[in-house]
């Protein structure tokens, strides 16, 4: 017995500090945590020591036997030393083949580990990009899955590859940064390529605008930015000071110089080469008097389509008996011939842009916030002959809350009553196309509301997106845009054509030269981007490496940038249920089948009513009212091909009044 635990002590000894050692080897791998390996290898310690103590004592014990009766001859131990340093020797062998079997299966779970680090670090960089965690909520995050062993970094700027240093520049009285054109539609390309496989043409839209940063201080953005394809925005460069740019020259330099080589050598992507054309520049009209060098919008001769002076009657008005001033030309402009009109040579004449044609008028400054804004103010608080009682008003207010929840869930907002300071551009939108003519109805006098209407028609007819039924009717719409500069003074007094008013006569003209839908020369989507870097900055430290920052960050995120194209939300209910056909029928969805295939409820316009007959029948735009649905609608199965638009139905006198929706989705 004695001889046989001495012989298997050597062996379990080592077996069992082998086992030890590897075991501290392969956590000291995969562990980053000091700690816990140190109390691994002081419990490995603790175990070799008394490991070491059992086997002196055993060792004693052994000797004593030895001493006391198996006294062995010298060959004999010879023999068994040599048989145990044979069975040793055999052990160690094995003993390191299996280390490295167990250090190629640490090294092969090692590298799974890493890459499945390195996933989840990209996954938490997206998620923390798009949903815009604020700094010390993702260092709290990190903190938490450190925790738990996971292997992510300590800082969310190690996370997010935030850049170090970001160089910017003293130019024009503040800070300024040029990021560029082509890197910027690179950007766009590399990641829809697909979608530009078909047309090696790119035209750009670009907007320049004033953003505020802050109530409690004059720190303004003037950011430029490039569309395209209706693609979301992109910044080209960001200037941030008190006031605007002192120097339009040195604020443009660097883009027009850009621009102006793209337009000679164009872009060359997967061995593509795309030209690149500039389309518009869709600004308000303080932005366009800054960058044309003219004068502002409170001038005497501040349209900038025709020579009409104004007029001061407390302020500069377009009542002028002329109905047909002299156009500018580009010629003229570009010989600087407006002297009432330009104040110095614009740095677009010297880059060879067009100055008048370029600069389409934005109908969501114009219109929405301008004109549609002007006489909802006047009703409110305007001279006698417009203003309405206040009873009017609550009535006009109790019929838009009356509309909440009606809206499609297209819409971003829902009507609300006439807190007018409060409203949003697609507020005013929504107003002069669905909700206004249905909640003046009754309210305003005849004259009035066929006034309204007037708007509303030419609207409708300018922002239709089928170029056939557009372009049929865009003579039509331009003679009711003429009525309505003409009039708005006989209702609303001297004092209402302002610039915005006057320049509804020359907004026809944009749809004509363009060949689109206004729509498409509108600055929504501009004003939408400028929402968004404007919550980029935190605080008033270094706003535009703020920006920066953030733009570098889900761009290594790879955050794909939206198509603006309209996407439809169907259901069963009233709101999203109703579309016009491309064959005029209205269609009512009862069911939803697969296959993006529907049940419809089909009713023709001939069991439609007008809902009015000035300034022309309301059916000449598919503007109906619906009763006795069930009676007269047959049921047909209707696909998506089969839809040409979604149509707003409202509740009108126990049945409901169909408006096609003339505008693309305001949410995402």
């Amino acid at each position: 017995m004695a001889e046989g635990n001495g012989r298997d002590l050597p062996r379990s000894y080592l077996r069992r500090w082998r086992m030890y050692n590897t075991e501290v080897e392969n956590l000291a791998c995969l562990s980053d945590d000091e700690e816990s390996v140190s109390s691994h290898v002081s419990a490995v310690q603790e175990g070799s020591e008394r490991m070491h103590e059992l086997s002196e004592s055993q060792s004693s014990n052994i000797n004593i036997n030895h001493e006391y009766g198996n006294n062995e001859n010298e060959a004999s131990s010879d023999n068994v030393e040599s048989s145990n340093d044979e069975e040793i020797s055999s052990e160690e062998e094995q003993s390191s083949e299996n280390d490295s079997s167990g250090s190629s299966r640490v090294s092969s779970e090692d590298e799974q580990s890493d890459s499945d680090n390195n996933d989840l670090c990209k996954d938490l960089a997206e998620w923390a990009t798009e949903n815009k965690t604020s700094r010390d909520g993702l260092n709290s995050l990190l903190f938490i899955f450190r925790k738990y062993g996971h292997r992510v970094p300590k800082d969310s700027r190690t996370l997010l590859k935030t850049p170090r240093h970001i160089d910017i520049n003293k130019k024009c009285g503040g800070d300024y940064i040029y990021l560029g054109i082509e890197s910027g539609i690179l950007k766009i390309l590399t990641q829809n390529a697909r979608h530009f496989t078909r047309n090696n043409e790119l035209l750009l839209d670009f907007n320049i605008d004033g953003v505020p940063l802050f109530k409690s201080s004059n720190t303004q953005f003037w950011p430029i930015l490039c569309s395209l394809s209706k693609y979301e925005p992109f910044i080209v460069a960001l200037y941030c000071g008190n006031s605007k740019p002192n120097s339009v020259q040195a604020y443009l330099s660097d883009f027009l110089g850009e621009l102006e080589n793209l337009k000679t050598h164009g872009i060359t992507f997967n061995e593509i080469l795309y030209t690149v054309k500039l389309n518009a520049f869709i600004c308000d009209a303080p932005a366009r008097s800054f960058i044309k060098c003219t004068v502002g919008h409170n001038g005497y001769y501040s349209c900038e389509r025709c020579t009409i002076r104004g007029e001061w009657n407390g302020r500069v008005v377009f009542n002028s008996s002329d109905n047909s001033p002299p156009l500018r030309t580009e010629e003229e402009f570009r010989a600087c011939l407006y002297s009432n009109h330009q104040t110095s040579r614009s740095p677009l004449i010297d880059a060879g842009l067009f100055c008048i044609n370029t600069f389409p008028l934005d109908y969501m400054h114009l219109v929405c916030l301008g004109v549609v804004k002007r006489i909802l103010m006047f009703l409110k608080q305007g001279p006698r002959e417009c203003k309405l009682s206040q009873q009017q008003l609550k009535l006009i207010s109790d019929k838009l809350k009356n509309l909440r929840g009606k809206m499609p869930r297209e819409f971003a907002r829902q009507p609300r009553s006439l807190e007018l300071d409060k409203w949003k551009a697609t507020e005013f939108r929504q107003f002069v196309l669905y909700s206004g003519p249905l909640v003046l109805k009754s309210v305003l006098s005849r004259a009035m509301y066929n006034h309204f209407l007037t708007l509303t028609v030419a609207l409708s007819i300018l922002l239709d997106s089928i170029k056939e039924t557009r372009n049929a009717y865009l003579d039509y719409a331009q003679e009711l845009m003429t009525y309505f500069v003409k009039n708005a003074t006989t209702l609303y007094g001297n004092t209402f054509v302002s610039y915005n008013v006057h320049a509804l006569v020359h907004v026809t003209d944009d749809v004509k030269n363009y060949d689109t839908s206004l729509n498409d020369l509108s600055a929504f989507q501009f004003e939408n981007y400028l929402h968004q870097i404007k919550k980029k900055v935190k605080n008033g430290q270094n706003p535009i490496v703020q920006v920066v920052k953030r733009l570098t960050e889900a761009e290594k995120s790879n955050i794909r940038r939206i198509h603006s194209k309209t996407f439809m939300y169907v259901s069963m209910k009233k709101k999203d249920g109703c579309f016009l056909l491309w064959n005029q029928n209205f269609a009512f969805v009862r069911e939803r089948r697969p296959g993006k295939k529907y049940v419809c409820d089909i009713l023709k316009p001939q069991y439609t009513e007008q809902f009015f007959k000035e300034p022309c029948d309301s059916k000449l735009i598919n503007i109906a009212v619906a009763k006795n649905i069930e009676r007269y609608a047959s049921r047909q199965m209707v696909e998506e091909a089969d839809i040409e638009r979604k149509v707003v139905c409202l509740p009108y006198e126990g049945g409901y009044l169909l408006m096609p929706m003339l505008h693309g989705i305001e949410r995402h």
